[in-house]
Parts: structure tokens; sequence; C-alpha cells
């Protein structure tokens, strides 16, 4: 019997314990996955999310606007609208392969860039002078195609994609941050709450602050807050009248909707700023267009309009975006990024890419020229494209495991890569 418990003791003495499970970040969003691509071209898909982590910037912003590195190990202004950049010369696409000046070359030119090679450096330069430089390089991803798939140069690469999820793992794993992530496609905000809620997935951001209240207290889940750096609005279809739309933005950009549509004290308009007049011009009846966390702001703007609210249709967001580029609506829930301020000429400025509901100001495109953006703040509100309703915080809910995370100041994930894990 002796020897049967020394036997034993041995045994387990020997044997190695069992390996802690691998920390899978899995995030919750919502709406058709789509495919993940370095360009521009599909508004809709959720899988972009995953653009910062893939696909590497020449370089980006810190929470303060400086610039911070990516690809460009050097970035030197000279002018206005010329940027030189030398790149880094140790990277490498996730197939091995290394990223060559023609790499760069080629993608900077798929994001309305145009560029001469000078010297062993690039001079990058807008094909459409009148879209900021800075602007279009924070859009610009570097790639390149390998087997009829998009490749880049960032730390996470795609290992497989179904309808409803698309996997990322860590190119170089680095112990002690997230090197497996998952991106789950929800059909709406409810189910991708609720599934959190539930533990199905571990990370849920754009949440709506009435919804933290049911994440307080739950042991494995942490709360997190960003400086917001969009803004809620209500876009005008541009066939109406500029003098109805000055009216509008002032009758909508109140506290009264505020109140009706969000927290008290979410928004950073709250403070300080004066109710609008309140008086909605006469007319005929406005179909408001809502997609997405807009229920509640498209509710509270049919109310506001008094006799003019009319039919609220809520869609998917491709339905919404769809209709965006077509005109059909009156009024419509958009979320424009306000900072940094060259961001307004790319949603704004007459014939830009990203200006989908055919906005266009002469005064707003000088302003916009001559980089005069309180001029171009200005010009927005005597010839507004939408009412301006809320600024509010980014809102995140994470798993507690994550240690001090922080939201990006542009891309809101755009950190996740630096994220450190409790061990």
């Amino acid at each position: 019997m002796r020897r049967l418990l020394l036997l034993l003791i041995i045994v387990v003495g020997c044997t190695a314990p069992p390996g802690r499970e691998s920390f899978v970040l899995r995030i919750a969003l919502w709406g058709p996955l789509g495919d993940l691509a370095p360009t521009a071209g599909n508004e809709t898909s959720i899988a972009s999310i995953a653009q910062p982590w893939v696909f590497e910037r020449l370089f980006s912003l810190d929470a303060t606007g400086q610039l911070k590195p990516g690809l460009a190990a050097r970035v030197e202004r000279l002018s206005g609208q010329r940027v030189r950049v030398e790149l880094r010369r140790d990277a490498t696409f996730s197939d091995g392969s290394s990223v060559t000046e023609e790499d760069v070359v080629r993608s900077l030119q798929a994001g309305g860039l145009q560029v001469i090679q000078s010297g062993g450096g690039l001079i990058v330069a807008p094909v459409d002078s009148g879209l900021p430089v800075d602007a279009l390089l924070l859009e610009a991803r570097i790639f390149r195609q390998s087997n009829g798939k998009f490749v880049g140069s960032g730390p996470f690469a795609v290992v497989s994609q179904t309808e409803a999820e698309l996997r990322l793992n860590r190119r170089i794993p680095q112990a002690g941050h997230v090197n497996d992530v998952r991106v789950i496609a929800y059909p709406t905000p409810r189910d991708a709450f609720a599934h959190t809620l539930k533990g199905d997935a571990n990370l849920i951001t754009d949440l709506e602050s009435r919804w933290l209240e049911f994440f307080r207290g739950v042991p494995s889940l942490q709360v997190i807050h960003g400086t917001g750096r969009t803004t809620d609005a209500i876009a005008f279809n541009v066939a109406l009248p500029r003098s109805e739309r000055v009216q509008l933005a002032r009758a909508l950009e109140s506290q009264r909707v505020r109140e009706l549509a969000y927290a008290s004290a979410e928004c950073a308009e709250s403070s300080g700023t004066s109710d609008g007049d309140g008086i909605v011009p006469a007319g005929p009846v406005l179909r408001v267009l809502s997609w997405g966390p807009f229920e509640r702001l498209a509710l509270a703007t049919r109310r506001s309009l008094g006799d003019r609210g009319g039919e609220v249709s809520h869609l998917p967001p491709q339905d919404a975006l769809a209709r965006m580029k077509s005109r059909n609506f009156d009024l419509l829930m958009v979320r424009p990024l306000r900072w940094p301020p060259s961001a307004m000429a790319v949603v704004w400025r007459t014939g830009s890419p990203y200006n989908l509901v055919g906005y266009s100001n002469p005064a707003f495109d000088r302003a916009v020229d001559e980089g005069d953006w309180p001029a171009a703040e200005s010009a927005l509100r005597e010839d507004p494209p939408a009412a301006f309703i809320c600024t509010r915080d980014h809102l995140a809910v994470v798993d507690v495991r994550i240690k001090n995370p922080v939201l990006g100041p542009y891309d809101v994930l755009e950190t996740l890569p630096e994220w450190e894990i409790a061990q």
C-alpha cells in the first residue's frame, strides 16, 4: 500500500499542471460583417474595425494631435499640401515579403494621393488640391495583393472568416498581450448587447449610455471611456432650401432634443449651450431615416418637428447608405468625424468621395483650401449640411483581465495591439 501511495505521489508530482486557457478577445458588433479591405468602398462592413491591426498607416495621431510614427520613419512638411516621408526598412507583410516603396506608392494612389519618389523618400500630395493631405494620409492604409487577397504589415493577420465571424491572430505572439481576436457580427445592436451580457463576447463598443447600468457590477467586465471625436447629427437632404436648413438646425440643436435622446450631461454640447429658438419652419412633412444606434434620436427628432414630423424608418445600415447615396430621404441620422479639424474637409467638401450626401458650400471650400478651420466651422453654421446634436464620449465594455485599456484617439480600437492582459 505504501509503495502504491509513493508511486501516486511521484506521478502526480511529475505531471505538468493543466495549461492556462489562452485569452481570446471576442468583439460583439452589429451589421453585415463584409470583407476586410484596406481601401474605401464598403462603408457598412463591420470587418473594417480590424483595419488598424492589419493595415498600417504611414503615421497616425496621438490624443494631443501629434504625429505618431507608423510605416514612416520620418515625416517632413514641405508646404501646406506637400509632405515628404521616409519609410522604415524593416517592415514586412504578413506573407513574409518586404514592404517596398512601390507598395506604398500604389497604396497611397488608391487613397487619392499622388506620389513622387525623390532621394530615398516619397513626396506626397493630394490629387484633389481641395482635400487636406493630412486627412487623406490618415485614411490611406498600406497593402499588397497576394494570391487574390489583401495583406498588410500590421501586427495582426486574418486567419479565417465565416459569414458571422472574422478571426485574427497576432503575427508574432507577444506574452501578456492580446494575440487572438474574433470579430463577431450580430444582426442588431440589441443582439450584440445581449450576447455580451450573456458572456458570448467580452468587448462591445458604440454603446448607448443607458445600457451601461446593466454591465456595472458584472465582475468579468469593465467600462471604459474615450474622448469623443464624432458628433451625432441629423443630415439634411441638400434639396431643402438653405433658409429652411438654417431654421431646422436652430430648432433641432436644442437641449430638448438632447434630453429626449440622451442621458443627462451625456453630450458635450449640454454644458453652456443655450437652447435653439425652437421654431420649426412651415412646410411639408419630413421623413426621418434612422439606422443602428440612432432610434432614440430619430424619435426625438420626429417629436420635436411637431406637425412636420413624418414617418420614422429604421433600416439596416446598407439600406440606409443606399438611401443616402440616392438622396431618398429628408432627414438622416449620421455620425461625422469632427476631429482632427481636417476631417471636416473629407466629410463635407464639394466632390469629396466621403461626402455621401452631396453637400456643396463655396465658402466652406475656400476656408478648407486656406486651412482656416474656424472659418470652415462658421461656414457650416451659416449653410448647414446637418444639425449637430451630440458629441459624447466613446464607450466600451471589455474583459476585466485587460489592464488599463485605452481607446484610440482616431479609430476607437486602434490601440488594441498595445493592450496588456493580467497574468
